[in-house]
């Protein structure tokens, strides 16, 4: 009798999505039922709180971005791309980086469509 290991399961796509749904709804809903109300106070009053929490979650990333690279700076190869290059560590420092830089992006884009 083989015995099974766990990473012998296989779960197919669409039940993949059907269970996985809940879990990507309930945080994107409670997230912008967190945003929604600083948004509708920085149009009425010109509250600048999302647009200084937007740019330090960018200064984060591009801080993490810095020093993920930092071991390529160090060898004299400044124009390569991606993090192929990169240890294990710092390639999950780097992915983190662009987590951040990301949701900044994401909530300067969400500021701009929202104060026009």
């Amino acid at each position: 009798m083989k015995s099974r290991k766990l990473s012998d399961w296989y779960v197919p796509l669409d039940v993949a999505v059907i269970y996985g749904l809940p879990f990507v709804i309930i945080p994107v809903s409670v997230l912008f039922a967190m945003l929604l109300p600083l948004l509708s106070r920085a149009r009425s009053s010109g509250d600048t709180t999302l647009l200084y929490v937007a740019f330090a979650v960018g200064a984060v990333g591009v801080i993490l971005l810095a020093f993920a690279r930092m071991p390529l700076y160090r060898q004299g190869r400044f124009f390569t791309f991606g993090p192929r290059a990169l240890d294990e560590a710092h390639r999950r420092l780097y992915w983190w980086a662009y987590r951040f830089i990301v949701v900044s992006v994401l909530l300067m884009s969400l500021l701009l469509l929202f104060l026009r």
